[in-house]
């Protein structure tokens, strides 16, 4: 897909982070923005700076855990808009905890994580090939999706299975007007650090400043500079979207650690020193 001005983007966890840096990138190519979130007031924050910037945008309050939610969305941009040519499935959270931590972990985890994702595809890729135009779905992962971090192991799981997912529809879409890429960043200036905000029943307080649990490392990208390396990806029919390159160094390792019979690689993040 290299053609966006007047085509149609939906974007789960719009609201901030990665996808408001997405909206914002899509809104600069001249893109009818979908935005959906679970967050109903950042929602309404995001899409109406997105308007004073002169965007074209309708917002749904979702919860990509419940494939009801999904379906919903779809009637709405597809009744509103009239097609659908670009779908980010990026919403996401994490929870710490140890592999044998609590079910309900898991549950939360794996239902935005992973089952968003496979919600968002089920929804939306029939709609997209019976229409026969050219789109592309993108599923955000995590280097956590190529590398087991300790301590969340729920979320490593979650995006290894995204991985997965999206490796399949490369193939299985061959020779449609689809494409599909996966993005695996490592940090970045987002709040998924303060996850428990949005998880059903949590009275935590939301943090006001993006990035507020970011460490000081040299690695931590910007929303819109991931936006900026996922259409340059897009536009060169890229499937692997790494911005953090460091981590495909290790994955290889990783690989090669395979071959050899050695222990999975130890992920580590790019502190800026020698």
């Amino acid at each position: 897909m290299d053609e966006f001005s007047g085509r149609v983007a939906v974007i789960t966890g719009g609201a901030s982070g990665i996808g408001l840096g997405l909206a914002e990138k899509c809104a600069a190519e001249g893109m009818t923005l979908v935005l959906a979130d679970i967050e109903e007031a950042a929602l309404a924050q995001a899409s109406a700076g997105l308007r004073d910037a002169g965007a074209t945008v309708s917002t749904q309050v979702c919860d990509v855990s419940q494939a009801s939610h999904l379906e919903s969305l779809a009637d709405h941009a597809y009744s509103t808009h009239g097609g659908v040519h670009f779908v980010a499935n990026n919403a996401g959270v994490v929870a710490r905890h140890e592999p044998w931590g609590p079910i309900e972990d898991w549950e939360w985890v794996l239902g935005v994580d992973l089952w968003g994702v496979i919600y968002g595809v089920n929804t939306f890729v029939p709609r997209m090939l019976e229409a026969g135009e050219p789109g592309h779905i993108m599923n955000t992962a995590s280097t956590a999706g190529l590398l087991a971090f300790p301590g969340i192991a729920s979320y490593n799981v979650a995006k290894r299975g995204v991985v997965a997912l999206s490796e399949t529809m490369h193939h299985e879409l061959a020779g449609t007007p689809l494409s599909v890429s996966v993005l695996c960043p490592g940090l970045v200036a987002t709040k998924i650090g303060a996850s428990e905000r949005n998880r059903p029943g949590s009275t935590e307080v939301d943090p006001t400043t993006e990035g507020v649990l970011m460490p000081e490392v040299s690695e931590v990208l910007t929303p819109t500079e991931v936006a900026d390396i996922v259409f340059d990806a897009i536009r060169n029919d890229v499937f692997w979207i790494l911005p953090h390159e460091h981590y495909g160094h290790q994955a290889l390792e990783q690989a090669q650690r395979r071959l050899t019979g050695g222990t999975p690689v130890m992920p580590h993040i790019d502190r800026g020193t020698s």
